[in-house]
Parts: structure tokens; sequence; C-alpha cells
């Protein structure tokens, strides 16, 4: 096909994305195979993490576990499967790993959906890590339980914690290396060793 009759082909209108309410999407959640998140009417389907990604955010999981059961708290720690609602973005997100430090407040009596996470984590993949460092962080501190993001990152041994302080504003600290130790401060100061949680990540 030659330029000029290419040019004269009509051009496709851009799809515009069919909104959908809540309960809609949670009917369709419940029988779906896959993960979606809900942006204020739009269902997006998340993206399979791979390997490097899952070992991180078990392990982090894993040790804040560990710590609340050794320390006899009253903690809740959740894995990818917990949903939370954002409501000033009216957005439904999961993710990677959540404390939760006070009796649960569940979206509209759901069991898989929490509007008081006290910390949130997330472990920063090539694609999201802008995302998750900026606007989902945007996005979480709406929320009024909100107290400390750790960000685990994948491309190299370093976590992020961002705790926040009494006047609001928020505090980052960076742990690099195989000698850091990142502190959790809302969770009774817990201990999340470097070297332990990106042991054999290289391989």
């Amino acid at each position: 096909m030659s330029e000029a009759t290419t040019l004269l082909q009509p051009k496709k209108k851009a799809t515009i994305p069919r909104l959908v309410s809540l309960e809609d999407y949670f009917r369709a959640e419940e029988k779906s195979l896959y993960k979606n998140e809900y942006h204020n009417g739009i269902i997006l389907k998340m993206a399979g993490a791979k390997l490097p990604h899952n070992r991180l955010a078990s392990r982090t999981i894993s040790y804040l576990t560990i710590f609340v059961e050794d320390n006899d708290f009253d903690y809740i720690v959740s894995n990818s499967d917990t949903k939370i609602r954002i409501e000033d973005f009216n957005k439904i997100v999961y993710p990677d790993a959540v404390v939760i430090c006070e009796k649960p407040d569940y979206y509209k009596g759901r069991l898989d959906t929490i509007t008081n996470p006290t910390i949130i984590i997330e472990v920063l993949s090539p694609s999201t890590k802008e995302h998750d460092s900026n606007l989902k962080f945007d996005m979480y501190r709406t929320l009024p339980s909100f107290k400390e993001y750790v960000l685990i990152h994948q491309e190299r041994k370093r976590v992020s914690v961002y705790s926040k302080q009494p006047n609001n504003t928020w505090i980052l600290a960076d742990y690099d290396g195989n000698d850091a130790i990142a502190i959790v401060h809302n969770m009774h100061d817990c201990p999340l060793p470097l070297k332990r949680l990106y042991h054999r990540m290289e391989e």
C-alpha cells in the first residue's frame, strides 16, 4: 500500500475505557484468575511479578511476621493478596505487603480489602519503581492510619524507609549494602538485615 493510499484510510477512533462500579469490580475480581486494580472506574490488570521480586517480598514478610510473633505484638502482617481502598482517589490497589497495627478496618465488611494500613511495603521493580516511589506514595499518604513506607530495591542492596513525623512531615532513611540493617520504626524498631534479605539474590 502506497503512502498516499495509507493517508486516505480512515483513522481508527481511540478506544474509551468502559467505566465500572466498585461493586462490579469486586464481583469480577472474585472470579478472576489474575489480580486487577481499580482506578476510578477503570479496571487494570496487574503484571505478574518475576522471581527476584517475589523472593524479596516473601523474605520481608517472613522477617516481619517472625518479629511480631517472637515479641507477641498484636499486629497483622499480610501479603499481596490484601487490597487497600484509597477513598480520596477512588482506587483499590494491591501492595506487596502490609502491616496493620490496630483492629482491621474492612472496606464495607469485605475481608479482602482494608482501609487502615499502618506500614506498606513495596518491592521496586524496574518498570514500577518511579510510580511506587512517587505517585503511589502520594496516594497512600491520604490514608490517616498510614505511618511508614518501606521500599525494597530490586536492582541494588538498598531499603528506603519513609517515616511519618508528628508534624505530618516524612523523613527518609536509606540503608545500603550488606552490613546495613533497616529499621521499621512503627513496629517497635523492627530490624530488617539487608544481608539476610538479599542473601543469594545474585543467583
